[in-house]
């Protein structure tokens, strides 16, 4: 007895490559006749670019996307989710991602399927959430807004620092207990690759812009910015790469020895980034 392929929800699926192969599989089961190759064929493009690109050997472009979408059948809800999904997985443009990240989200189905991806990225979208859990961990810590919104730098209302605590204390960022004392929950910020990495984006985005800052409005004994410049091959790139993921765990495990006796909330920031376009042919620069 033959198997049934099940229709493929594009509501269940975070990745978009993902979903078209689980689709094309169902309309090859669904519909006699029908092939990736033909489609193809019927589209304009070659044989084996599709296949590329299932693989994860080549990108999916829009143009090749535009070109596909009319022999993939799916209603006009459907193209329009996936071609999201597909923005935030091939654009090269963050601004592009956050805004395809923003449209899907305003989707009834999104939000009712996709709860955590909306936490993660109200968390982390908002440098001053992250800043007010760290701040619970402080000796002297008011569970106040007036007195939090004096503590922070830059400006930030009372309201928005009300709305802040109640997410923190609803989604367990954050304990309060029966005398009103507060606590930093520990808690995974687990979601999915796509989606993370997009609004840990915007968090660091926000954070190099307080660095910016720090420059001018911090006295030089409270802040530390350090700094290289140099030519890189791939391989150089990949051993510094290492060493700032390790000095982040060093970094990590001196913040978590004494929190209790903590007075001011600091983030540590450890960047490297081209200055540079790369033009080796080889592939052996690091500004690909």
């Amino acid at each position: 007895m033959a198997t049934v392929v099940t229709k493929p929800n594009i509501q269940e699926y975070h990745d978009y490559l993902e979903f078209l192969k689980d689709w094309i599989e169902f309309l090859k089961d669904r519909e006699k006749g029908f092939s990736l190759r033909q489609v193809a064929k019927e589209a304009g493009m070659a044989s084996g670019y599709l296949p590329m690109c299932f693989s994860r050997k080549r990108k999916l472009s829009k143009k090749a996307f535009d070109k596909l979408k009319p022999y993939l059948k799916l209603s006009g809800k459907e193209e329009r989710y996936l071609d999201l999904l597909r923005v935030i997985a091939e654009s090269e443009e963050p601004k592009e991602r956050v805004q395809a990240l923003t449209s899907l989200q305003k989707l009834k189905d999104y939000k009712e399927t996709h709860r955590l991806e909306l936490e993660v990225h109200q968390y982390l979208s908002r440098w001053y959430y992250v800043a007010i859990r760290e701040l619970v961990n402080t000796s002297d810590f008011k569970g106040d807004p007036a007195w939090i919104q004096e503590r922070l730098r830059g400006r930030v209302s009372q309201k928005e620092i009300e709305e802040a605590l109640q997410f923190l204390l609803r989604f367990g960022f954050i304990l309060k207990n029966e005398s009103g004392v507060y606590s930093v929950a520990q808690k995974q910020l687990d979601c999915h690759e796509g989606v993370y990495k997009i609004s840990l984006g915007e968090f660091h985005r926000q954070m190099l812009d307080w660095a910016k800052l720090s420059i001018e409005e911090t006295p030089r004994a409270e802040r530390l910015l350090l700094g290289h410049t140099a030519a890189l091959t791939r391989s150089q790139f990949e051993k510094i790469q290492n060493i700032l993921r390790n000095s982040i765990g060093d970094i990590e495990s001196v913040g978590n020895a004494t929190p209790s006796s903590s007075r001011e909330v600091y983030h540590i920031e450890l960047a490297a980034f081209p200055l540079t376009k790369n033009s080796a042919a080889d592939g052996e620069g690091v500004g690909e």
